[in-house]
């Protein structure tokens, strides 16, 4: 097992890579690597129990989830983690889609506590510490939050919305 970077090349301890499995040690197998699509981290210090073996975090995201937005990469369930966590919040969906020149664009619909310019300017600096990035903002109304996370030919809620290219 292994953690690769886009390139195929291993990643250092602590870094984000894709966790990809080489059957090494089964007779009569073609040498195969499976790249899982799963994006981890992995620490290779001695475990405080006495094993050896590398320790996987767990899954930040998924290799075709990943956004690269304004020269940072992002994972959905980060963003969720991200927004669930913030107070001005209620609800949100993360729609990300292409722009004129084939890049990721990410557009946040949330709906805020109470609609205000500092309700506002919390959210933006919020995003900004967290994120090194500030993604564009609409606010919603609930019902039209709803209507997105619950649209008709979907039994659970959607939470993201790809329409890249």
């Amino acid at each position: 097992m292994e953690l690769l970077d886009e390139q195929d090349r291993p990643v250092p301890p602590g870094a984000p890579g894709e966790v990809t499995i080489t059957t090494l040690g089964v007779e009569a197998m073609p040498l195969l690597r499976y790249k899982t699509g799963d994006i981890c981290q992995y620490d290779a210090t001695p475990c405080s129990c006495g094993r050896q073996t590398l320790r996987l975090s767990p899954v930040i995201g998924r290799r075709k989830q990943m956004i690269k937005y304004k020269g940072t990469t992002l994972y959905p369930p980060a963003l969720y983690d991200l927004l669930s966590d913030m107070e001005d919040v209620r609800e949100f969906v993360v729609e990300v889609f292409s722009n004129e020149i084939g890049t990721d664009e990410i557009l946040l619909h949330l709906h805020p506590r109470e609609e205000s310019e500092d309700t506002d300017r919390r959210i933006k600096s919020y995003l900004q510490a967290k994120l090194r990035v500030i993604p564009q903002v609409r606010y919603c109304a609930m019902p039209d939050i709803l209507k997105m996370q619950f649209p008709e030919s979907s039994r659970k809620p959607v939470k993201f919305i790809d329409n890249r290219k």
